[in-house]
């Protein structure tokens, strides 16, 4: 049974080696005798700027108890031999799945600076394409969190996105087709619909 989701208290080594402090940590993943451990610390009003940071009370807890409300650094995380995680306690399901949502988002954005962000145009070195794809870490990170739902069809970011759309140009419905062909035979059928009366396209004869 995973151990994902269960609070422990962990031996944390500071970044700079200076010493060693026993907290709460948060388990987020783990591989053969390794923790991946997520930090938490109590220091709130400190981190709760923070986008990748998520705060937990008593209320998020399956089981356990903490003293106080605290924050999960989502984005800082490190890995330990499970012989040094004592648990004590664990987060309610949707939390854990909250938490390990944010560390995806944050991993993707940190792979599409690394292997698709726009690099600094250079004249006569830097190819021009006429065409390709346009996106950036946002399109990424919504296709990993579609697949986490396994939702590979229209779910609930189309329908996100269709409301959006349509209040941005001011109609009360749009509906997402799978392609511009498809687009095209619609706006056909709607142009040529008898509800429009002397207004909508005839057909040659």
């Amino acid at each position: 049974m995973s151990d994902i989701g269960a609070l422990a208290l962990v031996k944390y080594e500071y970044t700079d080696k200076s010493r060693c402090k026993v907290r709460f940590g948060l388990i987020t993943g783990e591989f053969l005798n390794d923790y991946q451990v997520t930090f938490i610390t109590k220091h709130v009003g400190k981190y709760s700027h923070e986008e990748t940071s998520i705060i937990i009370d008593n209320e998020d807890l399956a089981s356990g108890a903490l003293k106080q409300k605290c924050i999960v650094r989502t984005h800082k995380t490190f890995w330990i031999d499970k012989s040094q995680c004592k648990k004590v306690g664990a987060l309610k399901t949707e939390v854990t799945d909250k938490i390990l949502r944010f560390n995806e988002k944050h991993s993707v954005g940190n792979y599409y600076d690394f292997a698709h962000k726009q690099r600094p145009y250079i004249p006569g070195k830097t190819p021009v394409h006429y065409a390709g794809r346009v996106f950036d870490e946002k399109e990424i990170q919504a296709a990993v969190e579609a697949s986490l739902d396994f939702w590979l069809t229209e779910g609930r970011f189309a329908r996100q996105f269709q409301t959006e759309f349509a209040s941005k140009i001011g109609v009360k419905h749009a509906f997402l087709v799978n392609s511009g062909s498809s687009a095209n035979l619609l706006a056909m059928t709607a142009l040529t619909s008898h509800l429009l009366g002397d207004r909508r396209l005839q057909t040659w004869r």
